[in-house]
């Protein structure tokens, strides 16, 4: 994983790969036959659902945040890996090897019942049903994520995000970030 965030997907060969990890390519060969391999084995072994913690969900302060906090998890993951790391998973994506949607598409049921929740509060002022609502929040994460991936990293992408999020909701005012919250959103 250094090397694909260090040197960029495209530019990493095995042998960088075995260099870093001090192993054979015979070794690298015995487990993976590429390094697509290594992105679809990272990505299998990846359960994104199961990294929020209760404690996160509980000290949101609305049901918007805590879709926040499931959202925001996704976004640290590819940040963790890397701009040209997830553009590759992407690839795979669209190539049929993974999917990245459905993984990401898994929260569907809890932002239906979050946005239900938020539309009855007030917090939400959208108008949209539920049903719709809740998966078009996953697919604007996921666009934000592919542009941030195209512009490789240089971009703000939890800003952007957030921004993005409370824009699609109408959010009501009052629980919208701050202009000083936008700017600090990608420092954490």
């Amino acid at each position: 994983m250094r090397c694909f965030r260090t040197k960029g997907y495209d530019e990493v060969s095995v042998n960088d790969i075995c260099r870093e990890a001090d192993i054979a390519r015979s070794t690298f060969y015995r487990v993976f036959s590429s390094k697509k391999d290594v992105i679809r084995y990272r990505f299998e072994h990846t359960d994104a659902n199961q990294i929020v913690s209760i404690e996160e969900l509980l000290a949101a302060r609305n049901d918007f945040d805590r879709m926040w906090v499931i959202g925001d998890r996704y976004i640290s993951l590819c940040c963790e890996l890397g701009a040209t790391f997830c553009a590759a998973m992407m690839n795979l994506t669209l190539e049929g090897e993974i999917d990245m949607l459905q993984v990401a598409h898994s929260v569907d049921a809890w932002f239906i019942r979050l946005t239900r929740s938020c539309q009855q509060t007030g917090i939400i002022r959208s108008k949209e049903p539920p049903e719709l609502l809740g998966p078009l929040f996953v697919d604007l994460e996921y666009q934000t994520l592919y542009d941030w991936c195209r512009r490789q990293g240089d971009y703000p992408v939890r800003a952007q995000a957030r921004r993005r999020a409370e824009m699609l909701a109408d959010l009501a005012p009052e629980y919208r970030w701050t202009k000083e919250q936008l700017e600090n959103a990608d420092n954490v």
